[in-house]
């Protein structure tokens, strides 16, 4: 595997610009992709689009098997540092709660257990903001930023179509 995609990748999509009508080169290509074992997302994500009742939950559901992995040991070790980490460095409990109750953790964390790239079309914060009280960073927590804690490589769905050279149509 090299690249890890988060739920913003297979939603933004569907909903926005690479509707299955309009781009059926750009989901044909994840499939191919994750045959041959170049991307995965997490188990997460999976419940996360599962629970839509549309044509992109269906869709996952398809593809379950092929697309989206539970986690391993390594991974869930993975997940206690990415969690850790939010635990002990953000001061907020509702965004605490909010980050560590989706895929995201589980996105990142699956990426730095396995080295692979996170894709993502959330954006990342310029730059984190610390409560001077409390050394804690403050805010809404981004898959970017934490990322970049971790050292892990984070690019958008529009980076992977390039380094992966997916026709649309």
């Amino acid at each position: 595997m090299e690249y890890c995609l988060d739920t913003s990748v297979y939603t933004q999509a569907h909903r926005l610009y690479y509707a299955f009508d309009l781009a059926p080169g750009f989901w044909k290509s994840l499939i191919f992709h994750a045959e041959n074992g170049v991307l995965i997302s997490p188990a997460a994500v999976f419940t996360e689009l599962a629970k839509g009742n549309d044509e992109l939950a269906q869709w996952a559901k398809e593809n379950k098997g092929l697309l989206f992995s539970d986690p391993d040991v390594k991974v869930v070790e993975s997940f206690r540092q990415v969690a850790d980490f939010i635990n002990t460095r953000y001061e907020s409990g509702q965004w605490i709660r909010l980050f560590l109750d989706g895929a995201d953790p589980w996105v990142i964390a699956q990426a730095k257990a396995h080295e692979l790239t996170v894709v993502t079309m959330e954006g990342s914060k310029g730059s984190e903001e610390v409560n001077p009280k409390t050394k804690r960073f403050h805010g809404r927590i981004k898959i970017p930023n934490v990322c970049g804690h971790f050292g892990v490589k984070c690019i958008s769905t529009f980076d992977l179509i390039r380094a992966l050279k997916i026709r649309l149509g």
